[in-house]
């Protein structure tokens, strides 16, 4: 079995970062939502698990409910799929108003289940990969990485290994764009 990310995304000019001052990570600041029935251990590590994989792209993450620069939502399922069989769990969202990264909590499930992967962990690189798109600002599917388009088990034991995350060419866009932004 093999699941697509889908990934729509509308352009629009994102709030700016403070500067960052030299030798200190690029911080990336974040508000989540949960807006579907996950536990609140599972919220605690996939946010952990995200501050890790942005870390190994020399990025800090930092969670608040004040004016962060993207918002994680997660909700029950994607809208439009009647089953839990979507291979879509998430999509990146941008409009004059608000950057968002929307997750469908069934599909990351239903994902995470069928691989046998844990939960916490999954949901954090969804979480990540979406967030990929907010950042990178384009259609940045890559062959290798936390940004392929396609998840499938060979992913999924990287993932487990955590070896997922950015490539170093998009870990330095990102830097560059959070950068005096």
């Amino acid at each position: 079995m093999k699941w697509w990310i889908v990934v729509a995304i509308v352009i629009a000019v994102a709030p700016g970062a403070d500067a960052v001052e030299a030798g200190e990570p690029h911080p990336v600041d974040l508000q989540l939502r949960n807006e579907a029935p996950v536990p609140a251990h599972v919220l605690e590590q996939s946010q952990a698990e995200v501050a890790r994989i942005f870390a190994d792209a020399g990025l800090a993450v930092r969670w608040t409910d004040t004016g962060p620069r993207f918002t994680v939502t997660i909700v029950p399922q994607v809208l439009g799929y009647a089953s839990a069989l979507s291979p879509v769990m998430g999509v990146a969202l941008r409009s004059t108003n608000r950057t968002t990264a929307q997750v469908f909590f069934r599909q990351v499930q239903d994902f995470a289940y069928a691989y046998r992967v844990d939960l916490g962990t999954i949901l954090a690189h969804v979480i990540a990969h979406e967030l990929g798109h907010l950042l990178l600002l384009t259609n940045a599917h890559s062959p290798t990485g936390l940004m392929r388009p396609m998840w499938d088990e060979a992913l999924v034991r990287d993932i487990k290994r955590g070896s997922v995350t950015f490539t170093e060419a998009q870990a330095a866009r990102i830097r560059s764009k959070t950068h005096g932004n």
